[in-house]
């Protein structure tokens, strides 16, 4: 069969001199069969590639089907909901934004169904041993009020006929937030130092339980984690894990209602980013168009000419961002899962003058 381009084939025999030339054709009585093993618990491997693969993370559209899914109760124990904020204040860096997504499913699954939500989080600026920020940061600098505020205002943009009664009874109700803590220590370590966390972990339902590498905040990386759908099981990780860190961790002091509506009227959201094709920002950029649930089932399928023009916006950031002091090729693909299926072909420029 004619080619486009030579395609490196690797060809095994085995056993040598005995294997046919092609290989059987499937033939489902000739498949072993797994016997059934005893106390087995169903376990659904997931992830996501990130930047490497533009648009495609099935994992981001799972975990906004599984909150959506909920009807009684949502646990979350995260390392953090909300993006890297400025230092001092209550602005996320350029580039970083909320995820949206995820928040509005929780929101709406709080006033449509009553369904309670429980989040642990780490303590703000964390950072481990005698490690410096950069290094490690387990806290992204928001308080749980943040946290809280940014969900309840999902649901006032869902559901704009909500009175300010009812949100305050969502709140009072349904939504805890909590800094963790343990024990007679409280949220500080003996050295002084704020507790964090790295887990990224949550449980519907008390059903089913997400265990795995991928942040719930915008973090555009390569992630794996597997879905434990078993109820046994939840029940097990909830009195070894959950159940004594929730009791330590959730006072009530972290989160109060008019705080929380309070809140409401602070505006979170990224200063605009001057220049989209920094390198930087285009990075970041990219990064938080690309995560949580943006992906969609049609994006599976790519319509005709998708490929070409995915590629065509790749190879203008290549150049463009070449001309700019040049850039790695995960930060050019990154800029290229950033176009919309719906923009135009790009027209690529470079401005050196606010890199």
């Amino acid at each position: 069969m004619p080619l486009a381009m030579k395609t490196r084939v690797t060809i095994s025999e085995y056993p040598v001199g005995k294997a046919d030339e092609y290989a059987p054709k499937y033939d489902r009585p000739l498949m072993p069969t797994r016997v059934p093993v005893e106390g087995r618990v169903p376990i659904i491997s997931m992830g996501r590639y990130g930047a490497i693969v533009p648009m495609k993370r099935p994992s981001d559209d799972a975990f906004v089907a599984m909150i959506g899914a909920a009807k009684t109760i949502v646990r979350l124990a995260l390392q953090d909901l909300g993006p890297v904020c400025i230092p001092g204040t209550k602005v996320s860096l350029p580039g970083c934004i909320w995820p949206k997504t995820y928040l509005q499913e929780l929101g709406r699954v709080i006033w449509e169904r009553g369904v309670d939500v429980e989040i642990a989080l780490s303590n703000p600026n964390s950072i481990p041993g005698d490690l410096r920020p950069t290094d490690a940061n387990y806290g992204n600098g928001w308080s749980c009020v943040d946290v809280a505020a940014e969900i309840i205002k999902t649901i006032r943009d869902q559901f704009p006929a909500a009175k300010d009664g009812e949100l305050r009874e969502k709140v009072a109700n349904n939504l805890r937030v909590c800094f963790i803590r343990e024990g007679a220590l409280g949220a500080k370590w003996e050295d002084g130092k704020t507790m964090g966390m790295h887990a990224k972990h949550f449980i519907v339902d008390d059903l089913m339980v997400y265990i795995g590498s991928q942040n719930l905040y915008v973090c555009d990386l390569a992630e794996w984690g597997v879905v434990i759908d078993d109820e046994s099981a939840a029940s097990k990780i909830m009195d070894e894990y959950w159940h004594p860190m929730w009791q330590a961790s959730f006072t009530g002091e972290d989160c109060c209602v008019q705080s929380v509506m309070d809140g409401l009227k602070i505006n979170r959201e990224a200063p605009p980013v001057r220049n989209p094709l920094n390198r930087q920002s285009m990075a970041m950029a990219a990064a938080a168009a690309a995560s949580p649930g943006h992906a969609s089932e049609s994006m599976y399928d790519e319509e005709p000419g998708e490929a070409r023009r995915r590629q065509s916006a790749l190879e203008h950031a290549m150049k463009s961002l070449a001309r700019s002091g040049g850039a790695t090729e995960a930060t050019a693909a990154a800029a290229a899962a950033a176009v919309s299926k719906d923009s135009p072909d790009p027209q690529v420029t470079s401005d050196k003058g606010e890199e």
